[in-house]
C-alpha cells in the first residue's frame, strides 16, 4: 500500500507534526490497514464467488497484448438479460460479515468498467450487509450503482435508500467510501478519482447491520458486460 501525507501543502507551507508523522509507519495502535487479496493466493482463499445464469464467476487473468498485459479479476456476464458476475470478501474462507457502521471502515478500490448496457442497474461495488441479494432494493449498506449510465453514491438501512447523482462515470476510476464520525455525527463519504474531496456526503440512511466488501456487475439488453478490478484495501478502527 502507498501512503500518503495527511494534508496537502504548497512550498513553505506549515503544519502540525501529526501531518507528517502519523501515516508512515504500520501502526495498529487506532487502525488496521488490509490489502484484501487478489492476486498473491487463489482467489477463493480472500473471497466468496458468485455467477447467476450464464454469468462467468470472477476470474484472475492478464489482459492485453503480450508482453504488456496486465493482471485483473475479471467480471463477465454472458450476453443474457440479469446475468451477473460478482464477488464477496470472506469471513475466515466461509462467505460472512468482516465490518460494520461501527468500525469507520474505509474501502477503496479501482474499477474497469469495460462494457456494460446504457439501461437499467449494471453496477453495484462497495460496503454490502452479506444476507442481502446484489442489485435488490434498499439493501443495507454504502456503495457505488451504475443506473441509467449514472453513477451514484448510495446508503441504505434496509428500509429506505438515499442516492446521490454523480454524473456520468469513466470507465476506469478509483473509488473511496469511508464512514466516518464527524462531531457525533455518522457520515458516509464518497470519492471518486479525487481522495481529497468527496463526491458525496450521506448522513441519512446509513447501515444498521455488519458489512462485507462486494463488488457485482449485471447484464442488461442482453448486452455481454464485463467489469475488472485490480486494487482493493480496507482500513478499519481498532478496538482498543
Amino acid at each position: 500500500m502507498a501512503y500518503k501525507h495527511k494534508r496537502y501543502v504548497a512550498t513553505l507551507d506549515s503544519g502540525a507534526a501529526a501531518d507528517w508523522n502519523d501515516d508512515h509507519i504500520v501502526d495498529f495502535r487506532t487502525n488496521i490497514d488490509m490489502l484484501l487479496c487478489l492476486r498473491t493466493a487463489a482467489i477463493t482463499a480472500c473471497w466468496d464467488l458468485f455467477s447467476a445464469g450464464t454469468g462467468n464467476d470472477p476470474a484472475v487473468a492478464m489482459v492485453g497484448a503480450a508482453g504488456s498485459g496486465h493482471a485483473f479479476v475479471v467480471f463477465n456476464t454472458g450476453a443474457t438479460t440479469a446475468n451477473t458476475s460478482g464477488m464477496s470478501k470472506e469471513l475466515a474462507g466461509t462467505p460472512g460479515n468482516v465490518t460494520s457502521l461501527a468500525d469507520y471502515p474505509t474501502l477503496t478500490f479501482a474499477l474497469q468498467i469495460a462494457a456494460a448496457h446504457t439501461a437499467g442497474k449494471v453496477v453495484e461495488a462497495g460496503l454490502f450487509n452479506q444476507g442481502v441479494g446484489i442489485f435488490t432494493a434498499n439493501q443495507d449498506g454504502a456503495y457505488f450503482r451504475v443506473e441509467d449510465d449514472v453513477l451514484y453514491a448510495v446508503t441504505g438501512d434496509g428500509a429506505a435508500e438515499t442516492t446521490t447523482d454523480l454524473g456520468a462515470y469513466d470507465e476506469y476510476a478509483h473509488y473511496r467510501i469511508s464512514l466516518v464520525s464527524v462531531g457525533g455525527v455518522d457520515k458516509a463519504y464518497f470519492y471518486v478519482d479525487d481522495m481529497v474531496n468527496t463526491a458525496a456526503s450521506h448522513t441519512v440512511n446509513l447501515p444498521n447491520s455488519d458489512l462485507t466488501a462486494m463488488f457485482a456487475i449485471q447484464s442488461q439488453n442482453n448486452v455481454d458486460s464485463t467489469m475488472r478490478m485490480d486494487a482493493v484495501s480496507m482500513q478499519i478502527l481498532r478496538k482498543q
